[in-house]
């Protein structure tokens, strides 16, 4: 079973897989007023789309700050090139500030703390779980386009009944690397 992240792109013998690497920038924002409607026990995590990018977002907890981050977009990165840390793109902080402004003005206070994180994004953001082309006994994962860890127990589940078992229950056909190319 091969699970690399962008790296697929560099490993002979692999099909081309369609995934991008994207540096993501996140941000931890202290509200401004009213520190206590944005705390995780009044307050809900959020996805917002809007006209120039789809965010997301979770709650304080305790103190911790409104978490923003962009699901669209970033900087395209390269495996094996250096991924740089939060700031050092002139947009990291400003434009995570402009759309907590425009959502929720009042917890677009002082910034807290900065991160940058991976998204491997396939072009329909969804996985793909499929078997090698030409090597069936290989199972190929990837393309978690930032949202696989929520996935994690389901996808793992999914991968050892199809390494133990030769097969699963679930209907892995929406993730069969098929839909992107002939194979």
């Amino acid at each position: 079973m091969l699970s690399l992240g962008a790296w697929f792109g560099g490993i002979e013998r692999l099909p081309r897989l369609p995934i991008r690497a994207y540096r993501k920038a996140v941000a931890w924002f202290e509200p401004a007023e009213r520190k206590d409607l944005f705390e995780a026990s009044v307050f809900p995590g959020f996805t917002i789309d809007r006209p120039g990018g789809s965010y997301y977002g979770f709650p304080s907890h305790g103190g911790s700050g409104v978490k923003i981050g962009r699901h669209d977009g970033g900087t395209e990165w390269t495996p094996g090139e250096p991924f740089e840390p939060f700031g050092h793109e002139a947009g990291d902080e400003r434009e995570l500030r402009l759309a907590l402004e425009f959502m929720m003005p009042s917890a677009a206070g002082r910034l807290l703390r900065g991160s940058v994180c991976k998204y491997e994004m396939t072009p329909d953001e969804d996985f793909i779980i499929d078997r090698h082309p030409d090597y069936e006994q290989v199972l190929l994962a990837g393309g978690f386009s930032g949202h696989g860890f929520k996935f994690a127990s389901a996808v793992g589940e999914i991968l050892s009944e199809l390494l133990i078992r030769g097969e699963t229950e679930t209907d892995i056909r929406p993730f069969a690397l098929s839909r992107f190319r002939q194979v």
